[in-house]
């Protein structure tokens, strides 16, 4: 389509917007028909489940996921113009954001083997199961990637302070914004990174093409600035999680070129790199 182009929403017409509003029919489209929905008497999960829970990642990420408390929120005006604010407010979505995605149904779940009895029997078993272990891969890595993009913003709020934070007012608390403490932060953001991957099949993580491997290169990469002196345990762990991160970014991408050039990937880089110092 001629003249298309993607458009993100205004600040103001995101307090007026109820997300529920906009989401699909959790029923897969075979089930949809002209004039009704056969929707099953039982309700399980299926691919839509997925990208239901996938918008309400992104959109917790920006604004209080609980109905009529975006319209509450400071907008970004005020932000900018109270630190205390701000940072209080990237607290509360980074705060929400984290534990989301604690009540979902089992089969989306990051730990643990999918409930069998959730997935559709027959033949179309095997299906089912990679799809679901797709979307899976996809919720959970995007999820982490939003929290990490979240703690990017805190540290750029906390640098961007000349001198000390001001005095905590009556419903806004200080949080814990010093280098180190974000780095605990990422840091754990990394261990159920690597969990979400070994605990998923090699298929279903490239089914998600290169937009996975370039958010587990974003998580990945936030640890290199470690404030901890090189002797102190955590920074020995920051150099143990570079390791396990391009292991894993060699088996997420495996094209032979640079698919482009404000994308590259750590794979691809390196690779470039070697094989220009090969006689």
């Amino acid at each position: 389509m001629f003249g298309e182009r993607l458009l993100y929403l205004d600040p103001a017409l995101l307090q007026t917007i109820n997300p529920e509003d906009m989401m699909p029919l959790e029923v897969d489209d075979e089930f949809i028909m002209e004039n009704e929905d056969l929707a099953p008497r039982i309700q399980t999960p299926c691919v839509v489940t997925g990208f239901i829970l996938h918008s309400r990642v992104f959109w917790a990420a920006v604004r209080d996921p609980l109905p009529g408390h975006s319209a509450e929120e400071p907008c970004p005006c005020v932000q900018a113009r109270d630190p205390l604010i701000q940072i209080s407010y990237l607290q509360d979505r980074l705060q929400n954001l984290k534990y989301l995605l604690h009540d979902i149904p089992a089969i989306l779940r990051p730990w643990g083997p999918p409930n069998e009895d959730l997935l559709n029997s027959g033949g179309t078993a095997a299906i089912s199961r990679l799809n679901f272990a797709t979307m899976r891969a996809n919720l959970h890595v995007t999820h982490l990637w939003l929290q990490s993009l979240l703690i990017d913003q805190l540290e750029a709020a906390h640098a961007g302070q000349r001198g000390a934070l001001p005095a905590s007012r009556p419903g806004h608390s200080l949080y814990k914004t010093d280098p180190k403490s974000l780095w605990l932060e990422r840091e754990e953001l990394c261990r159920q990174l690597f969990f979400v991957l070994s605990t998923l099949p090699q298929a279903s993580l490239e089914a998600n093409g290169l937009h996975l491997a370039y958010k587990v290169r974003d998580i990945a990469a936030s640890i290199l600035a470690c404030p901890f002196h090189p002797q102190e345990p955590e920074a020995k762990r920051a150099a143990e999680y570079v390791q396990d991160a391009t292991s894993w970014l060699s088996r997420l991408d495996r094209s032979e070129s640079i698919n482009a050039l404000h994308l590259q990937s750590w794979v691809d880089t390196d690779r470039v790199r070697s094989e220009a110092t090969i006689p």
